[in-house]
């Protein structure tokens, strides 16, 4: 699986981070790690390349790693790691510009999801579209390209469908929707989400920031539909999820 590396200027807050990701896609598969502080403790304010090279190294891999970066000098840092790396390594690195927090939660869940170095990086560009979408609406639409949709099919022999309320509390926040997504994403399915209660979509579920943009709260009617070699087996699957309310 794609790995992830978080470059900071503090400790605290890239290890911060680190832990939001792994809360959000918990696998022994896609590893998280950190190059941020320095100094002996890496209590002090700064970034270190020769760390940076040293990590990338360390989870180097034939899927990659991506980086995330939270600021400027930390981008030159990076940028300076890379230049150390033997070529074998650095062609499977990618500088990611996403937003530090939102990117890396929507990079780990898709990484957790199996999808490769280039899916990985497009899902954390995509980070920041389902907050603009419910503080900007007008904004978002306007200026950011639209996310992935597809016209609502009927149901047939080739597409199946269920109707399911949102009952989790706080409806489908973080958690639950990267548990959303990665149940699709296990499943060789086909599977679009609307909104009736809201009226969004239909959207493609293809990773976190899709069921996001559903903006689904507690109370709200979504309408799955699912097609392809396993859809039978993704609806049991998500129907039994909405049933347990996601484990919460």
């Amino acid at each position: 699986m794609v790995n992830i590396l978080l470059v900071s200027h503090s400790y605290q807050l890239a290890s911060g981070v680190a832990e939001l990701v792994r809360q959000m896609a918990p696998s022994n598969s896609v590893k998280i790690d950190v190059a941020a502080g320095i100094g002996d403790d890496h209590q002090e304010i700064g970034t270190n390349a020769v760390e940076i090279m040293e990590k990338l190294n360390a989870l180097h891999s034939p899927e990659g790693t991506l980086v995330l970066m939270d600021l400027g000098s930390a981008i030159l840092s990076a940028e300076m790691a890379l230049d150390m790396l033997d070529e074998e390594v650095k062609a499977q690195v990618r500088l990611c510009p996403a937003p530090f927090v939102e990117g890396a939660i929507a990079a780990g869940v898709q990484a957790n999801m199996g999808s490769d170095l280039e899916a990985v990086y497009r899902e954390a560009m995509s980070a920041l579209l389902a907050k603009e979408q419910q503080l900007q609406p007008e904004a978002s639409q306007e200026d950011q390209p639209a996310p992935p949709q597809v016209t609502g099919a009927e149901p047939t022999e080739d597409v199946i469908e269920i109707v399911l309320p949102v009952t989790n509390e706080s409806g489908l926040h973080a958690r639950p929707a990267a548990l959303f997504a990665k149940t699709i994403g296990s499943h060789n399915a086909k599977v679009t989400v609307t909104n009736l209660t809201e009226n969004k979509g239909p959207v493609t579920i293809n990773g976190l920031i899709a069921v996001m943009l559903l903006a689904a709260k507690k109370g709200d009617v979504l309408k799955i539909q699912a097609e392809g070699e396993e859809k039978q087996e993704v609806i049991d699957a998500l129907r039994q999820l909405f049933a347990e309310n996601f484990g919460e």
